[in-house]
């Protein structure tokens, strides 16, 4: 049967009284807390007595948790450690013989070159509070200049987690003089990469070469001066000697060079490198 107007209206107040009616509240007050909680305490006595509750060592599961906490923080450094290695190693373009496992510490002429390296490595933050160190390393081709100084750029990576970019002189100068990088910002950045990195290793400085044309040197000049002002190492690798070197590089870059007090490392002797077939260079 159809409801009428009335009856629907009366349904409707019904329904709204019901609504605004106060639901019952969970008793909060600390009688009631008390008895939950002694309710709790009961079922667990029960389990216990019922051989289903396991029993627990505190101190043995905090030692458990710390440890394996430990664990988690020691793999993710390590893991952390690793990605920036092989960050670095990127950056830096090392050739991977040059290693000091690769050297021959029975050799004489290498001995205490090594040693010096060593020396070098251990002390390097050392050498940034005194205001940087230099290497000048040289000598004739193939007698381990280049694998020396990537030896060093090695350890100071993989022990030392030390930015380090090696770099042919060449390419330096193809770079920045001849458009290689074509872009201002490019070479701009480029440059400050070059003035900032813990270490930087420029190989064959004035290879061939009996004086560097008065850009480069001027630039090779600055370029030091800067390194030298922001604490910043470097190893030079060249195939003269002090006195010709400063012939090459004219008085303003070889005043920088020896800002630095570099120790000169010589190597001579006959090329290291094998053999091409029966001929011996």
């Amino acid at each position: 049967m159809k409801k009428t107007a009335e009856e629907i209206a009366a349904d409707l107040n019904d329904i709204a009284r019901r609504r605004r009616r106060p639901k019952p509240q969970k008793d909060t007050t600390p009688a009631a807390a008390k008895g939950d909680v002694k309710q709790v305490l009961n079922r667990l006595q029960q389990l216990r007595a019922g051989g289903t509750l396991p029993e627990y060592d505190y101190f043995e599961l905090k030692r458990q948790y710390e440890q394996q906490a430990n664990l988690d923080v020691q793999k993710a450094q390590a893991q952390a450690k690793q990605k920036r290695t092989e960050r670095l190693l990127a950056q830096a373009d090392l050739n991977a013989e040059w290693v000091f496992d690769n050297m021959d510490r029975d050799d004489p002429a290498l001995s205490h070159h090594i040693d010096t390296a060593h020396h070098f490595i251990n002390a390097f933050d050392h050498w940034k509070e005194k205001g940087g160190a230099a290497i000048l390393i040289y000598g004739d081709f193939g007698t381990g200049k280049s694998t020396l100084a990537g030896a060093i750029a090695h350890d100071l990576i993989y022990q030392h987690q030390k930015s380090v970019i090696f770099q042919q002189w060449a390419s330096v100068v193809d770079r920045l003089f001849f458009g290689v990088i074509e872009d201002q910002e490019s070479r701009n950045q480029y440059r400050r990469a070059l003035e900032e990195v813990d270490l930087l290793i420029l190989d064959e400085v004035a290879a061939n070469r009996a004086r560097l044309a008065e850009s480069q040197s001027s630039f090779l000049g600055h370029l030091l001066r800067r390194r030298r002002n922001l604490a910043k190492s470097v190893i030079i690798i060249t195939n003269h000697d002090p006195q010709s070197l400063h012939r090459a590089v004219g008085d303003f870059c070889f005043e920088a060079i020896k800002a630095f007090h570099p120790v000169d490392i010589a190597l001579h002797g006959p090329s290291r490198r094998p053999d091409i077939g029966d001929y011996r260079s």
